[in-house]
């Protein structure tokens, strides 16, 4: 349910950098690009001899904030050198505090950005670092914000060292995507680079400077760039993987030429040396049944080999799309992540059909281990990633962060108080920004599940509604003090009452005042059987960091999990106390960790009761191309995939042990008839210990 993270800081500087009037710069106006006979590698680490072909141009770059007032000025450094297809650049910028959260936000990040003239125009290029994180994007017209490039273009990285932030771009000259610089060797162009120290909400909290003053919505003060002239194509060496990714991307272009296609390679910062990103597009059906394209990346190990004896562990990002930062310790754990990318719509809108798809496709890799998948996402991702785990078979485990658990208790939160989140009578600032925001931008979603919130349409894409199919170990936490996922559709014993005068008139969060059906106030615990869940706490230690109002006090924390020994599903309750207007989903710097849950999944067999009756009527209905959602809503894969992923997941489950198959062979026997979908020699083949599912697969 959060914002995109790379929207955010968009918007931000934006919005932002017109506060302030830019500062006479002392970096020349003009700046010659050195001819590169050898391009870098981006990594944000200036190698030995990588950047001795381009002059250093040191420059004292003014740096301001609003609240609380700031000015201060920093000795940054820049190099630029481009060969015949390709522009290089790196900025040095002196930031003795490591800022790398996303939930909160609070980031550091640099925009390189490009205008043909002294006006900003429309489709303008944007690329943008962050710790973990580069994005394509281009001014929109009018220049009212930014927007993702359909095609993401160049690679960008940033290391910190030293008290010093290094930030490193490789941009291809004349990429053919109208939304890049349009710009050939020998050719000058008018560029700037802002650099946001901490970026957060509110903006105005943000430290902000820029080579040529901190305005990038007006070009008038930027500097120009002007390229090197006789030059050689240096091969685009820069923007390659490794020599295997071009097998890896064979595989995939073979693995469902009809649905999926790679869009783009390259080589992943951040990570041991060897590590690749590949872009994808692939289609799905959506919720009304229209065929839709989206896009999709995979992450591959440096220990990656394309040879199909290879077998990884698979993290599959649910919801949005994982910032590379995020991707990072799974890979350094030598497993695979898949994650969407860049789709148009909030995951509670546009509903699960295209990670369905995606996790479909995904399984089927050759390289993965199928006996160890994790699904993970936070807020509405992890909405999306409980209704997967109820969807799909087998999983490892599931990792939510905040999800909305009851979604017609808290569309009805959202959707009926909207007015009381905004800004009162003659003010505009919103009185409860974060519900204010999110709401509006999920306003969408009332469309596609009715105005009723009562309605067995909303519960039906609630997770409380499939607890019983749920039968992977999860890990799940959620706050006291969250404003957009009230702790209320969890359970009432962690309701802290807040204080009548902090909130709005009228305002409310509890479920009998907003609804009148029981399944609309039915929460997750008493969804659950005893038997399923343990409850562990964390109260948030004395000194910890406000995440809004006093930012400058306090510290950061860091917390695992814990992980039940018996039990299916480990709930941790973070004790914030009550909400309060200023927040998101948590009031304090106290970040979660899943350490020793992701040990523990990812080291053990799947057990045999991961497969139950219920589960096994779920699968059966998916065979059968039977909905489940009460409405015209559909949410099921193409026919022929759904059948694959069924048999490919009962195949994975009976291979574990002799157990395994049993179990399956005495369920299916149970099950009614009419809901005994599998012809009999599947069956047959399916009640016998098998070693693998896939080589069977066609």
């Amino acid at each position: 349910m959060n914002l995109s993270v790379q929207s955010i800081f968009l918007a931000s500087g934006i919005c932002f950098a017109s506060c302030f009037a830019a500062e006479p710069p002392l970096l020349p106006k003009n700046i010659d690009a050195a001819p590169c006979a050898k391009p870098p590698q981006i990594d944000g680490v200036i190698g030995k001899d990588e950047w001795n072909e381009a002059p250093l141009h040191s420059t004292s770059v003014s740096f301001v904030r609003i609240d609380p007032a700031l000015t201060e000025t920093r000795a940054c450094t820049l190099r630029v050198m481009n060969s015949a297809n390709a522009l290089y650049v790196v900025l040095q910028v002196p930031d003795a505090t490591a800022d790398e959260s996303i939930t909160p936000l609070q980031l550091d990040a640099a925009m390189l950005a490009f205008n043909a003239g002294a006006e900003l125009a429309p489709l303008s290029d944007r690329k943008v670092i962050a710790p973990g994180l580069y994005r394509d994007k281009h001014v929109l017209a009018g220049g009212k914000g930014d927007a993702e490039d359909a095609k993401q273009d160049g690679l960008g990285a940033m290391k910190r060292e030293a008290g010093v932030a290094t930030f490193e771009w490789a941009v291809p000259l004349n990429s053919g995507d109208k939304h890049d610089c349009q710009i050939n060797a020998g050719e000058s162009i008018r560029f700037n680079i802002a650099y946001f120290d901490a970026l957060q909400l509110p903006f105005t909290k943000t430290i902000m400077g820029g080579l040529y003053g901190p305005v990038v919505d007006r070009a008038t003060e930027w500097g120009t760039l002007r390229l090197a002239k006789s030059v050689k194509d240096d091969g685009g060496v820069a923007f390659r993987g490794p020599v295997w990714v071009d097998d890896v991307k064979r595989a995939l272009n073979e693995l469902s030429p009809s649905r999926l296609r790679v869009t783009s390679q390259a080589p992943l910062t951040g990570t041991a040396s060897g590590a690749a990103v590949v872009g994808m597009t692939f289609s799905y059906v959506d919720a009304v049944g229209k065929p839709t394209e989206a896009q999709a990346k995979i992450y591959l190990p440096s220990t990656f080999s394309p040879d199909k004896r290879s077998a990884f562990p698979l993290f599959f990002a649910a919801g949005y799309e994982a910032p590379e930062a995020g991707v990072i310790p799974f890979l350094n754990r030598q497993w695979i992540v898949v994650t969407p990318s860049a789709l148009p719509t909030n995951p509670l809108i546009r509903l699960m059909n295209p990670d369905v798809t995606l996790l479909h496709l995904s399984r089927r890799l050759p390289w993965i281990d199928d006996t160890k998948v994790i699904v993970s996402g936070g807020s509405a991702g992890g909405w999306m990633t409980l209704l997967l785990s109820a969807e799909t078979f087998p999983l490892s485990g599931a990792a939510p962060d905040v999800p909305p658990v009851n979604w017609g208790y808290n569309a009805a939160y959202f959707f009926k108080q909207l007015d009381k989140a905004g800004p009162a009578a003659g003010k505009t600032a919103a009185r409860i920004p974060a519900l204010f925001g999110v709401g509006t931008a999920l306003v969408p979603s009332v469309k596609v599940h009715g105005g009723d919130f009562n309605d067995e349409t909303w519960l039906a894409s609630s997770p409380v509604a499939h607890v019983s199919t749920i039968t992977c170990p999860v890990s799940v936490c959620w706050s006291t003090a969250d404003v957009l996922v009230p702790i209320d559709q969890v359970g009432s014993q962690w309701v802290q009452e807040f204080a009548p005068n902090t909130f709005p008139e009228g305002f409310t969060m509890n479920p009998t005042k907003l609804l009148t059906s029981r399944e609309g106030c039915l929460t997750l615990i008493e969804a659950l059987s005893k038997d399923d869940y343990e409850l562990f706490s964390i109260e948030v230690p004395k000194g910890t960091r406000r995440q809004h109002g006093a930012e400058g006090t306090g510290k950061m924390e860091i917390r695992d999990l814990a992980v039940s020994k018996d039990k299916r599903w480990s709930i941790t309750i973070v004790d914030e106390g009550p909400p309060t207007p200023d927040i998101d989903h948590r009031k304090y710097a106290l970040l979660t960790t899943r350490n020793a849950f992701l040990d523990h999944v990812s080291t053990r067999t799947l057990d045999v009761d991961q497969l139950t009756l219920p589960k096994l009527r779920r699968l059966m209905a998916r065979y059968a191309g039977m909905e489940w959602l009460p409405s015209r809503l559909k949410h099921l894969d193409l026919p022929e995939n759904e059948q694959q992923d069924v048999l490919r997941g009962l195949r994975t489950y009976v291979s574990v042990s002799p157990a395994h198959a049993e179990a399956f062979a005495k369920l299916y026997a149970s099950l009614p008839s009419d809901e005994q979908r599998l012809d009999e020699p599947a069956v047959k083949a399916l009640s016998t210990p098998q070693s693998s599912g896939k080589d069977d697969e066609k």
